[in-house]
């Protein structure tokens, strides 16, 4: 290694999302150091690869929240600190290691010290080396997915916000019927085919659907943009390590597919509830047709309402697991998530796989052996091609 030129390395830890845990200021004493923290055996693997290279460690401490914009904030945070750090030492070489959704974040302050270049400001900007450890890249985008959003929103609106009036109005119904001491058997077929006032739910309907479609699409415009990890010109100085069946990536794929089940299943729960009040309720209360008992058809509709509830909550639950602003996020967007960022001339990819069983998170891919070895050489040849400042 006596050929690397004579850098100074400053080098910038980002821990991801509950990094230092979900009570970080409730940390037990005699607890094993954090892999971003002095004494932990990443950052001795790390201090035994880079002897030859003097260096300073500096770890950029965070909430760790679940939250898209809570990331990009800390990105602006990440940026301006990296563009102070190179303004203070022109002639060093800067270095991000960043694990899990810490990942983005180093890429989204790429994108805001590039956004700075274009300002006519005249100074040589921040260039770091940024090394990922198990990141899933997170982009937002717009989608089409047809009348799908459309059909969601009104299932809501029906199933919950006519069935809550729906609720009340029967409960007044049922009061003056007792009141009056007359008897009404069919109660449930009554509340959900013709106790909602037409009039409310087609002003109800209009406000959230039609007139809240712009603050929906500034809404999706924030997250798009608060995701976008731009053209990345900067591919060449960026590597990737990543792990096999890593958990987090595996829990943000179930959490893609669940949202589809769930979507679709919301869909299938509109059109059988419109089958039943428009066509199976009135035709049932004719007496003609008989399919069902009225007892056993008030008790199906009165059964939609929980579980509307529960599939609007496993989508909510699904989609937060990308971040927590998706779960209540308009449905017209559509989540990237990849193990590698689109980019044109990557610089390297390094996939680390276990040989032996180790009771450990694959997540937790910095306790991995080779980890630190593989960032060592490959900060060692990008030193080699940098001139020496």
């Amino acid at each position: 290694m006596s050929d690397v030129p004579p850098h100074q390395l400053l080098i910038t830890l980002v821990h991801g999302t509950w990094g230092r845990g979900f009570f970080p200021r409730r940390q037990r004493q005699n607890r094993r150091p954090l892999w971003f923290e002095d004494g932990s055996p990443f950052l001795s693997r790390l201090t035994t690869e880079l002897v030859d290279i003097p260096y300073k460690i500096t770890p950029l401490l965070r909430s760790g929240a679940n939250s898209i914009f809570v990331r990009d904030k800390t990105a602006h945070v990440l940026a301006e600190h990296l563009a102070a750090e190179h303004a203070e030492h022109p002639q060093a070489a800067q270095l991000i290691i960043a694990h899990s959704h810490g990942g983005n974040i180093a890429l989204r302050a790429l994108h805001h010290l590039t956004q700075r270049d274009a300002s006519p400001s005249g100074k040589e900007s921040a260039n770091p080396l940024i090394v990922t450890l198990a990141t899933p890249f997170i982009e937002v985008h717009q989608a089409d997915f047809g009348r799908r959003p459309l059909y969601i929103r009104v299932t809501l609106m029906i199933l919950v916000i006519a069935s809550l009036l729906g609720v009340l109005l029967a409960l007044a119904w049922i009061a003056l019927l007792m009141l009056l001491q007359v008897e009404y058997p069919q109660v449930a077929s009554f509340v959900f085919s013709g106790t909602v006032n037409p009039a409310i739910l087609f002003l109800m309907g209009w406000w959230w659907i039609v007139r809240r479609a712009p603050a929906r699409q500034n809404y999706l415009d924030a997250l798009k943009n608060a995701t976008r990890l731009g053209e990345f010109a900067l591919a060449q100085r960026l590597l990737v390590i990543r792990a096999i069946d890593d958990e987090a990536s595996l829990t943000l794929a179930l959490g893609a597919i669940v949202n589809y089940v769930t979507a679709r299943s919301i869909t299938y729960v509109l059109l059988l509830y419109l089958l039943l009040t428009t066509i199976i309720v009135p035709v049932q209360q004719t007496h003609v047709i008989s399919w069902l008992s009225d007892e056993a058809l008030g008790f199906v509709l009165l059964a939609m309402f929980p579980v509307t509830i529960v599939l609007f909550s496993i989508l909510m639950l699904a989609r937060s697991v990308h971040g927590r602003e998706l779960a209540l996020s308009p449905m017209e967007c559509q989540i990237n998530t990849q193990s590698t960022p689109d980019a044109i001339g990557l610089s390297k990819i390094v996939t680390l796989v276990r040989h032996t069983h180790i009771r450990s998170l694959r997540h937790g891919i910095y306790d991995h052996e080779d980890c630190a070895k593989a960032i060592s050489d490959w900060v060692y040849s990008q030193l080699c091609t940098m001139p020496a400042r």
